[in-house]
């Protein structure tokens, strides 16, 4: 299936039950409605991008399937510590995208490496870290990142504007 049809699907989609939540016709929030398209538009497209040996495509396409999936277990399910979920799901989504490019080029072992470490460090961030206090530790970085990241991302766009090519 092409690639601009299955956009073209998962637009629709995402309009055609935007407008359904919108209007009470059936209960689903913007997450859910997000992470079906997701989901939706991943699937073929990382069966396309395997076929076709598009490593960006690849990668794109798994990302947003594991973050559709990671949208409808937020929505469906009460999370107490949603740093924990988003941490956790950094960790695992790196490693499963590494697992996916040692599928596609089975040579590349060391897609394999990485990705089995970062899908064990998801796996401790959920059982471990909090009893190891890495979490405290990553929640006051993460408070110091929500007040300094305006200023952040504008002396990053500065030096990207000043050193441009003329």
């Amino acid at each position: 299936m092409n690639n601009k049809i299955i956009l073209g699907i998962s637009f629709l989609i995402f309009g055609i039950l935007s407008m359904l939540s919108s209007r009470n016709i059936i209960l689903l929030t913007f997450e859910d409605v997000a992470g079906i398209v997701f989901i939706f538009y991943s699937v073929p497209t990382v069966y396309s991008a395997l076929n076709n040996g598009e490593r960006g495509k690849l990668i794109v396409s798994t990302i947003l399937f594991l973050v559709g999936v990671v949208f409808l277990v937020k929505s469906y399910f009460e999370i107490l510590d949603t740093r924990g979920i988003v941490f956790f799901s950094i960790l695992f989504i790196s490693g499963s995208v590494l697992i996916i490019l040692f599928i596609e080029n089975i040579k590349e072992k060391v897609f394999l490496y990485a990705g089995i470490f970062f899908l064990m460090l998801s796996y401790l961030s959920i059982t471990q870290f909090k009893r190891w206090g890495l979490f405290i530790s990553a929640n006051r970085v993460g408070n110091l990142l929500e007040v300094f990241w305006p200023v952040i991302l504008i002396m990053m766009g500065m030096i990207i504007f000043v050193n441009r090519k003329k």
